[in-house]
């Protein structure tokens, strides 16, 4: 398993919200699964969500599936519980499973949110929507800087 970099704790100016008293949502927002980022990845991305709450997100791919993936989340519980939710449903699953997570995927996995922080899901499945993408263009620039290399051979 690839080493996790520090990671912070989210912001404390959030901590105001403690979430939905289900058993689900209090068990990724008090002990997030995947936190911390890696620190050898092959896609990452930051999303800021419309409320300021952010989200850090890295993966490493193995062939087409996502071998590990890390976040740093810094927002409220709902930010931090929806990322942490978004990683382990993503976490063993081929890329194309993954695009396809929605927001209510995330929903189901905590039991439920409040309407007003949908938002921190599509926040949390946008972020891994970008991470992936840059993976894909990583791998992209590097297979053109061999491909190159190649041809000069």
């Amino acid at each position: 398993m690839t080493p996790l970099i520090e990671s912070r704790d989210p912001d404390p100016s959030h901590d105001h919200e403690t979430g939905p008293a289900n058993e689900q949502f209090q068990q990724h927002a008090r002990f997030p699964q995947h936190m911390g980022l890696l620190a050898r990845a092959d896609g990452r991305a930051t999303g800021v969500g419309s409320c300021g709450d952010a989200i850090e997100m890295n993966i490493r791919l193995e062939e087409e599936t996502i071998a590990e993936i890390g976040h740093q989340p810094n927002g409220c519980a709902y930010t931090v519980a929806c990322a942490s939710a978004v990683c382990k449903l993503a976490c063993g699953k081929g890329i194309d499973e993954a695009l396809e997570l929605q927001a209510a995927d995330v929903e189901c996995e905590l039991g439920g949110l409040p309407e007003d922080h949908l938002h921190c899901a599509r926040l949390a499945v946008n972020t891994l929507g970008d991470a992936i993408a840059d993976a894909y263009q990583t791998k992209s620039r590097l297979k053109q800087r061999k491909d190159g290399r190649d041809a000069h051979i």
